[in-house]
């Protein structure tokens, strides 16, 4: 059973299960939107979104270069009455995003009832990835330093040299058996955000973390594992597991011990 920091510093979490593409979503949506309010996630929107599509070359035709595209992405979100946790439902995967959030367990039962909500309706054929990022904010206090909460490998020059810091940037790209892993360390001076591509569909954070203005850094660690399965819950649970195992390890390599104490 994971155990909750008492000032944990994850900000927003996300994961994302794809799965086989379902063309006739709209047909199954009243279904669907009737036993997500009955699950306490009444606020429903839809939306589109803008993806960039980037088209893979040839391997033959190496004179001309891939053309990236533009393609609208509909979607539709369920959110609960404090709008702080989503399900982003498309027509091939579906995410659940908390800006409040409290613990591993409680976070992949709340994904996997949502999952078995969409399976019930629309009998899934196959999940072909799995996805869990975290993004952890390191805000030290007026007397301490980001060298007091961070290893010596992430920091970078950013304590060293200048005064002004635009940004310094660290990223570790690793293959284990639970899949591929991601791991960054952002240090800026301002407010704590997220990327682009998070910021668009984001719950509001939690203004503990964004009313702090100063150097501070983001630790962005993103873990999925590819390989198209039959859909099974059970195994999508088990995925998810691994996959926060492989974050932990990352997350414990990057930070200090002063860090968990300030945390716990």
């Amino acid at each position: 059973m994971s155990k909750k920091m008492e000032n944990a510093p994850v900000y927003f979490t996300v994961a994302q299960v794809r799965f086989n593409p379902v063309l006739n979503m709209e047909g199954y949506l009243p279904t669907i939107q009737e036993r997500m309010r009955a699950a306490h996630f009444p606020d429903f929107k839809r939306g589109t979104i803008q993806r960039l599509i980037l088209p893979f070359a040839s391997p033959s035709d190496v004179s001309q270069a891939p053309i990236p595209s533009i393609a609208p992405q509909a979607h539709c979100i369920f959110g609960n009455i404090e709008a702080t946790t989503e399900f982003v439902l498309e027509n091939n995967a579906m995410a659940l995003q908390t800006t409040a959030y409290d613990t591993s367990d409680t976070f992949f039962k709340m994904l996997l009832d949502g999952l078995g909500i969409i399976d019930d309706a629309l009998r899934l054929d196959f999940a072909e990835r799995v996805g869990l990022r975290y993004f952890d904010a390191v805000l030290p206090k007026s007397n301490e330093s980001l060298s007091d909460y961070l290893t010596s490998e992430v920091l970078g020059l950013s304590h060293k040299i200048g005064d002004k810091l635009s940004y310094s940037y660290s990223e570790t790209v690793t293959m284990n058996a639970s899949g591929q892993l991601v791991s960054r360390v952002v240090i800026k001076d301002g407010r704590v955000g997220l990327p682009p591509e998070v910021t668009v569909l984001a719950p509001r954070i939690n203004p503990r973390f964004t009313e702090p203005k100063g150097r501070h850094a983001i630790l962005d660690t993103d873990a999925f594992y590819e390989q198209r399965e039959a859909f099974n819950l059970e195994k999508i649970g088990s995925k998810l597991v691994a996959l926060h195992a492989e974050i932990q390890k990352s997350f414990k390599a990057t930070v200090t011990p002063f860090a968990i104490t300030a945390w716990e």
